[in-house]
């Protein structure tokens, strides 16, 4: 029931700059390769650990972790305590699925600055992935607390709570992140598990039918839905389901649980 596509969040770090030609307005263009040498550019006037961590930023968005880790330790040895340095060298090792040393920036990201929510929230990804559900959903609590209209961090409680078997509860949070943002397949039908699981089936399917109407190929819905309405006895729709959903799976990673 994981999610298949990307929800949009507020990022106090990269929305500091949307326009013009500095390496932050091109990355928020989406033109990683002239940002990366605008921020050189930068680099070369002015020694500022803002303009490292932003070039980490978009080497991250391109995959360019080592790069990415190299500019997080020169800012973090030119200014120890910006907590964004030690977010973005956590962000980093989260990526290359390093999970306990992730942790520990982030831990520092937020003992210098405890407001810092998407410290709290990639911290929270971290604890889920290495299958520590309570920490998980303290870590994405304390990051509501902080941004309430934060979708991701809605949607990631909603999982945890699913995963510990708290269908209302997640089917609340679900709730919140489809108020917020009401266009991403995945939340309808991970909100469709939660109702079947509590034996609202013809509300589910409705789920997940909105699901498959934002994305035919959800595999989350298609598969759930399936199995639903094999379970219902209609069992000539369930196969139509199934068959789409291992068609569409073929040569496809199943989503990921979390975002």
């Amino acid at each position: 029931m994981g999610p298949g596509a990307e929800i949009p969040s507020k990022n106090r770090i990269t929305r500091k700059d949307k326009g013009g030609r500095s390496g932050a307005g091109l990355a928020c263009l989406g033109r990683y390769r002239e940002a990366l040498a605008a921020f050189d550019e930068e680099s070369e006037h002015v020694r500022n650990p803002d303009v490292l961590i932003q070039k980490a930023l978009t080497l991250d968005r391109i995959g360019l972790f080592r790069a990415s880790l190299e500019c997080c330790e020169q800012a973090i040895s030119m200014e120890p305590g910006n907590s964004d340095a030690w977010f973005v060298r956590g962000l980093t090792l989260y990526y290359l699925a390093r999970y306990a040393d992730a942790v520990q920036c982030l831990d520092h990201a937020v003992t210098l600055d405890p407001d810092h929510a998407e410290a709290w929230f990639i911290r929270g990804n971290c604890a889920y992935q290495e299958g520590d559900l309570e920490k998980a959903l303290r870590s994405y609590e304390i990051t509501l607390s902080l941004c309430s209209e934060y979708p991701k961090a809605w949607y990631n409680r909603g999982v945890c709570l699913a995963d510990m078997g708290l269908f209302h509860e997640a089917l609340e949070s679900y709730d919140s992140c489809i108020r917020i943002n009401p266009g991403v397949s995945v939340v309808h039908a991970n909100r469709g598990g939660a109702l079947a699981a509590l034996g609202r089936v013809e509300e589910a399917l409705t789920a997940f039918d909105t699901a498959l109407d934002l994305d035919p190929g959800d595999l989350t819905a298609l598969n759930n839905k399936g199995i639903l309405l094999s379970r219902m006895g209609r069992d000539e729709e369930a196969m139509v389901c199934l068959s789409r959903a291992r068609e569409k799976a073929r040569g496809r990673e199943f989503p990921r649980r979390v975002w």
